[in-house]
């Protein structure tokens, strides 16, 4: 009723994008590289649940200024 011109219109896809994805499909974990305070744990897309525990485990040691070793650079943001 809003919109009477979209009424035979045909839905082509739905998205709702509340699972980001980064652009390298990697995601971004770690210390923002210019704001201070600010730590990443994004752009898991579908894979964040199974992510989730090492995700925490990085950002929390990221967090309290431990070393999260050379792995986790592949995912600096």
């Amino acid at each position: 009723r809003l919109l009477p011109d979209l009424a035979e219109a045909q839905v082509l896809e739905h998205w709702a994008g509340l699972r980001p994805q980064s652009s390298d499909d990697r995601p971004l974990m770690g210390r923002h590289p210019s704001v201070a305070n600010l730590h990443l744990a994004s752009g898991h897309f579908r894979n964040g649940i199974l992510l989730a525990p090492v995700t925490a485990e990085l950002v929390a040691a990221g967090v309290l200024g431990q070393d999260i070793g050379e792995a986790a650079a592949a995912f600096a943001p």
